[in-house]
């Protein structure tokens, strides 16, 4: 009969084996993933760094000329605005306008002839020289050398201030009838260089700056007229 006999020695680790069955070699490689080179990952952040400049460069320009934009057209309208405001007449140039006011017309030469010791009316809204009293804004009287000539206020006008400046605004003859108005009675001397304002009376009221250029010596004078209507 024959009799089988197992190894004794199956668990035995072979004589030529330094190192535990379960176990790997201190010595052994260890297998890595897949690897990249240091210097590759450096470029690949470089580039990232500078997609991210490029595209917050691109957002300072695209905001940089939407400002350019908004400036220009907001100097177009301005631009628009004083040419509607300057007036008419080529070559002319009105005192500045003011909020509220309207230019109807600019330097507007007016010439009064009149004899010794006689009275002309002149209409500040037309404008018009020897107009009907009734109407008129301005009262010039001709004293014919025996006294200065004198302009006082007509039937149209609601009130006036003399001023010393012809450069002088709606707003300043505003504030110039508001404070130091002409009183009844009261008038302003026919003199080169002399200005005065005048608010009319007419629907819509004007405001009118009244410059004596000159004043001949037979009644005569030379004046320069400016309206505003008033809108505010």
């Amino acid at each position: 009969m024959s009799v089988f006999r197992a190894a004794n020695n199956v668990n035995k680790v072979p004589a030529d084996r330094p190192y535990p069955i379960n176990q790997r070699p201190r010595d052994e490689a260890i297998p890595d993933g897949p690897t990249e080179r240091i210097d590759d990952r450096k470029s690949r952040v470089r580039r990232d760094r500078i997609a991210s400049l490029g595209v917050v460069f691109a957002v300072f320009a695209l905001i940089t000329s939407s400002i350019a934009v908004l400036a220009a057209w907001r100097a177009v309208s301005l631009a628009r605005l004083v040419a509607m405001s300057m007036p008419a007449a080529a070559g002319a140039t009105a005192p500045p306008g003011s909020a509220g006011f309207s230019v109807t017309y600019a330097r507007e030469p007016l010439r009064v002839q009149v004899g010794c010791s006689a009275v002309l009316f002149v209409d500040l809204d037309e404008p018009r020289a020897n107009a009907d009293e009734q109407v008129s804004d301005l009262r010039y009287d001709s004293r014919c050398g025996q006294d200065v000539p004198r302009l006082t206020l007509g039937p149209g006008a609601a009130a006036g201030a003399q001023v010393k400046d012809s450069d002088t605004d709606a707003d300043g003859c505003q504030r110039a009838i508001r404070t130091t108005p002409i009183g009844p009675g009261g008038g302003v001397q026919v003199r080169k260089g002399a200005v005065l304002c005048v608010l009319t009376a007419a629907i819509p009221p004007s405001m009118s700056l009244v410059e004596i250029t000159d004043v001949g010596t037979t009644g005569t004078a030379g004046m320069r007229a400016t309206s505003w209507k008033v809108t505010g």
